[in-house]
């Protein structure tokens, strides 16, 4: 690489714009990966930690588990089946309002009190504790709300009693309340009679959360029993939002690293058109074709690494002072280091463009020939 350090020294101002420009695409892509990282968090973060590995939902509803409801015969018969263990697991958004009269989004999750949902759930053994006790994350603690607290559900006709706080916990982007399955509901079935359940909703529940032993054929059983058995992490797919989130985040980081392959490979299809003499004297003096690419890469690998890893670094500094809470953001290590990774590759990438120009150059115009 002694042809493509001296180039470095020579021209080190050309280097350093374009390398400032992938520094900035680095930053951009370590920023939408934490906000990125942080949507999925605020969308499934409360059912990614609950202790289950498997739900069984209604057929034909996605998922979802506004549109999914489960009978108690399935429920338990699911819970008959060899290596398989069932609850009844409700899930229901609401406006509620704290004792100010501050309204604001809650997730009511109903778990059998002392299964091992509630159990799972830190802070789990106070569910149950009164007929209206619940359990609130702490995103909603940290709203001004607290133990012995009382939240209203806005046209439910329940109220709710604070008995305990959980780490915060959410669920297409809202904060996750902690219920009784009675409870569960009463306030949501109940709504049309003044919070009073009716007999028919005796028993429902939106899905089953399963905790299965391995090797169990859960396609078979959710096939005989009449409910739809995903896993854990295909039941995300089924948070609203989380899907068409995803997607859009995605789609845009993989556009970043399109934009980075695009200005590299200009870059330097541009700088070996400068240097087309140059190259041709190397070869004219012995210089092979390998050589010769050896030293071009080396040099797109410095640049790339160092402009990146600049970037990166940079971009973690302003993440960290992204404050956490209503702004959904969150850097991981891991997540980072593979969006710069791919990132320096996808540069790499680009310059291949400027590597096949090098190959075609002829020796002969070192003795000031055409090409």
């Amino acid at each position: 690489m002694f042809v493509g350090l001296r180039d470095l020294r020579y021209a080190w101002g050309r280097f350093v714009l374009m390398g400032s420009v992938i520094a900035l695409v680095a930053v951009l892509t370590v920023l939408l990966t934490g906000l990125s990282t942080g949507l999925v968090n605020s969308g499934i973060s409360g059912l990614r930690a609950m202790p289950l590995t498997h739900l069984a939902f209604e057929p034909k509803t996605n998922s979802t588990f506004s549109q999914s409801t489960l009978d108690a015969a399935t429920i338990r018969s699911l819970d008959r089946q060899s290596g398989v263990h069932a609850e009844p697991l409700g899930l229901t958004l609401f406006n509620a309002k704290d004792a100010a009269g501050t309204s604001f989004s809650i997730a009511l999750a109903g778990m059998e009190p002392g299964g091992f949902m509630a159990k799972g759930v830190a802070g789990g053994s106070g569910i149950g504790r009164t007929p209206t006790g619940v359990i609130i994350s702490q995103g909603i603690a940290a709203d001004g709300v607290h133990v012995g607290d009382r939240i209203r559900l806005d046209r439910a006709g329940v109220t709710l009693q604070v008995t305990g706080i959980a780490p915060t916990a959410t669920y297409g982007h809202v904060d996750l309340v902690y219920a009784p399955i009675a409870l569960w509901r009463q306030a949501t079935y109940g709504q049309v009679t003044g919070g009073t359940l009716p007999p028919s909703a005796q028993g429902l529940a939106s899905a089953a959360a399963l905790q299965v032993r391995p090797g169990v054929d859960v396609a078979a059983i959710g096939s005989r029993l009449g409910a739809d058995i995903v896993t854990k992490q295909q039941a995300y797919a089924g948070s609203p939002g989380y899907a068409a989130e995803t997607a859009t985040m995605s789609l845009i980081i993989d556009f970043l690293y399109v934009i980075a392959a695009l200005i590299v490979g200009a870059f330097f299809t541009v700088w070996t058109i400068q240097r087309k003499a140059d190259i041709g004297l190397l070869k004219a003096l012995g210089a092979s074709n390998r050589a010769v690419l050896r030293d071009a890469l080396g040099q797109v690998a410095l640049v790339m690494v160092v402009a990146t890893g600049i970037g990166a670094l940079v971009g973690s500094g302003i993440g960290s002072l992204i404050p956490g809470g209503k702004v959904p953001f969150a850097l991981q290590s891991g997540a980072v280091v593979t969006a710069a990774v791919i990132l320096a590759v996808a540069g790499m990438a680009g310059s291949l463009v400027a590597v096949r120009r090098i190959t075609a150059i002829d020796p002969i115009i070192a003795l000031g020939a055409a090409a």
